[in-house]
C-alpha cells in the first residue's frame, strides 16, 4: 500500500469539511427529451425538448461535438462541423419548456457519423442570497444528448473479440465490424469455477460502441477467484443487440 503525504490530504480534507458544513447542496432540475436523437436521410431534422422544473429561470449554453471512439474504444470530442443546432444558448422560465434543433445538410454515404449535442447550466444571472451565517453549494449540470446520422444501407454487426485471463487481469473486447452504432443494456462478465458453481458477476458501464472500435473492457479478480476459475463467459445484451461467448480458462492463467 502507498502512504499518502499529509500535504496532500489536507486539500481533501477542506473540501469534504466544507461540503458538510453546506447547508444546501442544490442543483437544477431540468429534462431533456429525447436523450437520443436518430437521423438519416429521410429525417435530416429533430428536437430535443428541454423544460424547467425548477422554481426559478434556467440558463444553459448548447455545444455540439463529433465523437469518435479512440483504439482502446474511449471516448473523444471534437468541434462537430457537421451537425447544425440552434439556439447556442437559452433561459427558460419556470414550468416552461424550449427547443433545440439539430439537423444535417445530408446523411453520410457509408458509415454513421456520431455526434453529442452538450446542454449545460449556467449560474443564474442573479445569484440566490443565502441566509445569514450560511453558504450555499451550487451544482451546474453538464448533459450530452446522441445524436447519430445513419447511411443507407445499415449493417448492424458485433462480436465479442478477445477473452482470457492473463496474471489476475480478465481481458474481452466488444469488436462493432458493422457501420452504425451497437447500443447495450446490460455488459457483462461472469466467472464460474469447474464445479460450474458462480465465483463472481461484474457489470460494466460501457453502452456505446461505435462502428469500426474494437473496446477493451477488464476486470482483475481476487487471487481466490482466479485460482479457482474454470470458465469466463461475456455478453452485450440490449436493443438489436444479442453478442455472448464463453471460453475455457487455463488453469495456468493466473500464475
Amino acid at each position: 500500500m502507498t502512504a499518502t503525504s499529509p500535504k496532500l490530504l489536507r486539500p481533501i480534507f477542506a473540501l469534504l469539511l466544507g461540503l458538510l458544513s453546506a447547508p444546501m447542496l442544490h442543483a437544477g432540475e431540468f429534462t431533456i427529451l429525447p436523450l437520443r436523437v436518430m437521423l438519416d436521410r429521410a429525417t435530416r431534422a429533430s428536437e430535443i425538448t428541454v423544460r424547467n422544473e425548477d422554481k426559478a429561470p434556467l440558463r444553459v449554453q448548447i455545444e455540439a461535438m463529433s465523437w469518435r471512439q479512440d483504439a482502446e474504444g474511449k471516448d473523444q470530442y471534437e468541434l462537430a462541423d457537421g451537425l447544425l443546432y440552434f439556439p447556442r444558448a437559452m433561459e427558460i422560465a419556470p414550468g416552461e419548456s424550449r427547443i433545440i434543433r439539430v439537423g444535417v445538410r445530408a446523411a453520410p454515404v457509408s458509415r454513421e457519423e456520431s455526434y453529442r449535442v452538450f446542454i449545460e447550466e449556467l449560474p443564474p444571472s442573479t445569484p440566490q442570497s443565502a441566509p445569514p451565517g450560511t453558504a450555499t453549494l451550487r451544482v451546474l449540470l453538464r448533459v450530452g444528448v446522441a445524436v447519430f446520422v445513419a447511411p443507407a444501407p445499415v449493417e448492424r454487426k458485433g462480436e465479442i473479440g478477445r477473452l482470457g485471463v492473463q496474471g489476475r487481469t480478465a481481458e474481452w473486447t466488444i469488436v462493432n465490424t458493422g457501420n452504425v452504432h451497437l447500443r447495450a443494456e446490460r455488459v457483462q462478465l461472469a466467472g464460474f469455477a469447474r464445479d460450474g458453481s458462480e465465483l463472481f458477476v461484474q457489470e460494466f458501464p460501457e453502452r456505446y460502441f461505435l462502428p469500426g472500435v474494437t473496446k477493451t473492457l477488464r476486470f482483475e479478480l481476487s487471487r481466490e477467484a482466479c485460482g479457482r476459475l474454470a470458465t469466463l463467459e461475456a455478453s452485450a445484451l440490449g436493443e438489436n443487440l444479442d453478442l455472448r461467448r464463453k471460453v475455457d480458462v487455463d488453469p495456468g492463467s493466473c500464475r
